[in-house]
């Protein structure tokens, strides 16, 4: 009977976490792991049960706390005050969340239309629809696509927490104060 190895689960985490990042979910399968692990497929089952098993081990704990971020700055109560200087509150909150967990949370938002990708945005849309100054309903959502591609990219190119915090403060700034020069310039 062979013993499994550390060294082999770490490698199809390793292996299955660039794929997904780089090529999505959904573009990954078991075969291209187990040739890049050089192992062979069945060899990923003494492992995994599956590409899903693999897949929650990597974002099972990122989505609990992106759940509970989102949750907290997206309730009522929150939104209905949110003021400039609430920035700096959910951007350094935002950013020790999105450092400590870079990987897991670009796993999701890269995974094209898996649900934790659907979750994100929905939650980011209500997030950002009870938080933002705007009416107009349907130019919240082109605000929030825009939102979440400069999320993503700030995630894809940086990856220390200091400069994630700085970036993300910026794109928040952007947007709450943009958003508010938009509403008192046209009156939308």
């Amino acid at each position: 009977m062979q013993i499994k190895k550390d060294e082999i689960n770490q490698r199809i985490l390793t292996v299955s976490k660039n794929f997904f990042i780089n090529i999505g979910y959904e573009n990954t399968s078991l075969r291209m792991v187990a040739d890049k692990c050089f192992i062979s497929k069945s060899n990923i089952y003494r492992y995994f049960s599956s590409k899903e098993e693999i897949y929650e081990t990597l974002v099972g704990e990122a989505r609990q706390c992106v759940i509970e971020a989102i949750s907290r700055f997206g309730s009522a109560e929150y939104a209905e005050n949110y003021t400039a200087h609430k920035i700096e509150e959910v951007s350094t909150v935002l950013a020790r969340l999105m450092s400590r967990y870079r990987e897991g949370i670009l796993i999701m938002l890269k995974s094209d239309g898996s649900k934790d990708q659907s979750m994100l945005v929905d939650m980011m849309t209500k997030f950002f629809v009870e938080a933002c100054p705007i009416e107009d309903k349907a130019f919240k959502v082109q605000i929030i696509s825009i939102l979440i591609m400069g999320l993503t990219d700030i995630l894809v190119n940086y990856s220390e927490e200091n400069e994630i915090s700085y970036r993300l403060k910026m794109l928040i700034s952007y947007h709450y104060l943009g958003l508010n020069g938009i509403k008192e310039r046209l009156g939308v």
